[in-house]
C-alpha cells in the first residue's frame, strides 16, 4: 500500500547527521525489487544515505531493492517512505555521494554512458528490408534493444522492431555479435510510456547489469 500523504520528505533514518546534504540528480534508474520486479523511475536527488525516486507504479513500504542509475555501479537499499508519485530509499550502507557519481560505467558503444535496460526475455518482430522476422528481445532500453537472432543483417542497416503495447521503433544495427544484435532507435522512448510497458513484464529474479 502507497505511505500516508502527511510522510516526511525523507525519514529519520536519513537523519543520522545534522549536515546531511542531498545533490540534486534527475538521473533515469531501473529499480529491481526483492521480488524480482522491474520498474523505471527518474532519480531526484541522491545522499549519503538515500535518495528519493519520482516513481510510475507503486512501491510497498519496507520492501529490498537495488537502483541502477544510469551510468554508476548499483546500489541497494530499502523502501523507506513514500508519498503519492515519490518514493524514499534508504541505503543499507552509507555512500560518499561525490565518489559514487564519478565512479561511472564503462560507456556504451557511442562513447555515452549507457541508460538502464529492462531485462525482457519475450519474442518481437523485427523487420529487415521488407521482411518481416521474428526474434527474442533481450533487453530494452529508452533508446535501443539488444536482440537474439541468427538472421545475417548488415551495420547500420535500417530495422523497425515491434514489441508487444509498444508503437513501432525504428532504428538501426549499431553492433552484431554472434547472434546478439544491438539496435539504436531514431527516437527514445518516453521515460513514462516504458516505465508504463514494464509494469507488464513478469516479476523474476532480473540479472543485473551486463
Amino acid at each position: 500500500m502507497r505511505g500516508s500523504a502527511d510522510a516526511p520528505e525523507w525519514s529519520a533514518a536519513f537523519d543520522q547527521r545534522a549536515d546531511q546534504r542531498f545533490t540534486t540528480l534527475f538521473r533515469v534508474a531501473r529499480v529491481v525489487t526483492d521480488g524480482g520486479a522491474q520498474h523505471l523511475c527518474l532519480i531526484r536527488n541522491i545522499g549519503a544515505g538515500g535518495l528519493m525516486l519520482e516513481t510510475y507504479a507503486p512501491f510497498e513500504m519496507g520492501i529490498a531493492v537495488r537502483v541502477e542509475p544510469k551510468g554508476c555501479e548499483p546500489v541497494s537499499g530499502r523502501i523507506c517512505w513514500v508519498k503519492e508519485r515519490n518514493a524514499g530509499v534508504a541505503f543499507d550502507a552509507p555512500i560518499d555521494v561525490g565518489a559514487y557519481l564519478n565512479h561511472n560505467q564503462p560507456l556504451g558503444a557511442e562513447g555515452m554512458p549507457r541508460g538502464p535496460r529492462l531485462t525482457v526475455g519475450r519474442r518481437a518482430r523485427l523487420r529487415v528490408g521488407v521482411m518481416w522476422h521474428i526474434v527474442e528481445l533481450i533487453d530494452l532500453s529508452q533508446k535501443g534493444a539488444k536482440i537474439q537472432s541468427d538472421l545475417p543483417m548488415e551495420m547500420e542497416a535500417a530495422v523497425e522492431l515491434m514489441v508487444e503495447r509498444l508503437p513501432p521503433l525504428s532504428g538501426r544495427v549499431r553492433w552484431m555479435k554472434e547472434d546478439r544484435v544491438g539496435i539504436e532507435f531514431s527516437s527514445a522512448i518516453a521515460l513514462a510510456d516504458l516505465a508504463e510497458w514494464a509494469r507488464t513484464l513478469p516479476g523474476e529474479a532480473a540479472p543485473g547489469p551486463g
